[in-house]
């Protein structure tokens, strides 16, 4: 049985990253599209807000897809109620921490140290899981997180992406 669910874990990862890509492919693709047609240097990200056409900012919010804005938010509101997850949910949680690591990658110091505040409780969780080992469990207990950094990091990156 934990066998198959453990598969059955590798494979929604596997989907999920597949869909990402997708996604991110897609992102690029009509970035490009916008550009050789001359269109406003900025787009339209969370609630109608403007964004800059930084790289960054159009990466965490604006996509095709849920933006990772949006993902952030939902999954602060999963970490913040301290109730155990299921492997799904936390694959939720492992995916968004790792595509908020990759976008700070690319990003210029800054918006670095704000995407570390905005993953430091999907971080806190991730390692609180591998460290009890219990990744692979039908019920994975996780620790209380303080998520209201994280919230006002996230207020200040769209400060700074306002176009």
């Amino acid at each position: 049985m934990r066998r198959a669910l453990t598969m059955a874990t590798v494979m929604s990862l596997a989907v999920l990253t597949a869909a990402c890509s997708a996604e991110d492919e897609g992102a690029s693709n009509d970035t490009a599209a916008q550009e050789e047609s001359g269109e406003s240097a900025a787009a339209s990200g969370e609630e109608g807000m403007a964004v800059t056409d930084d790289p960054v900012c159009q990466g965490f919010f604006v996509g095709q897809g849920t933006p990772l804005s949006e993902r952030a938010v939902t999954q602060r509101e999963v970490v913040s109620a301290g109730d155990d997850l299921d492997p799904v949910s936390l694959s939720e949680v492992t995916l968004l921490s790792g595509r908020l690591t990759a976008l700070a990658e690319e990003a210029d110091e800054e918006q670095t140290a704000l995407l570390e505040r905005i993953n430091a409780p999907f971080q806190e969780v991730n390692d609180a899981v591998v460290e009890e080992g219990t990744r692979t469990e039908d019920v994975i207990a996780i620790p209380e997180v303080d998520v209201a950094d994280a919230e006002a990091a996230q207020g200040e990156l769209e400060q700074a992406c306002a176009a």
